[in-house]
């Protein structure tokens, strides 16, 4: 009985390790948290903005790889235009335990906003 008990243990905890799948709620907050700390670098290289600020994360596509928009505004001056950010392969890392990768476009993003400011 001992050991019945032991191998149905183990079976379960072997179980219960496979399946980590990543949640929507730990996908938005390790991109937002991630974005923010990025930001100040990011700053560095956009030396036309003041400011950028990270609204909040909708992700359209809740199954790994997920897929969804950062909603920021960017601050020049006093002028503020709301641009959207796609970020794409949010997934959890197989080599690295506990760890989210994802990729974000702000290049896109840096686009769209020069072309609201000449108005195209």
């Amino acid at each position: 009985m001992k050991k019945l008990f032991i191998l149905l243990a183990a079976a379960m905890m072997i179980l219960s390790a496979c399946n980590n799948k990543l949640t929507v709620e730990q996908a938005e907050s390790a991109v937002m948290q991630g974005e923010k700390d990025r930001l100040p670098l990011l700053l560095q290289t956009l030396p036309f903005l003041d400011d950028i600020t990270i609204d909040s994360i909708r992700l359209n596509i809740k199954d790994e790889p997920m897929q969804g928009y950062l909603y920021t505004t960017w601050k020049s001056g006093k002028k503020e235009k709301l641009i959207i950010v796609p970020v794409d392969s949010i997934q959890t890392d197989a080599t690295r335990k506990d760890y989210i990768q994802w990729q974000s476009h702000w290049d896109d993003a840096a686009r769209a906003y020069l072309m609201k400011s000449l108005g195209l």
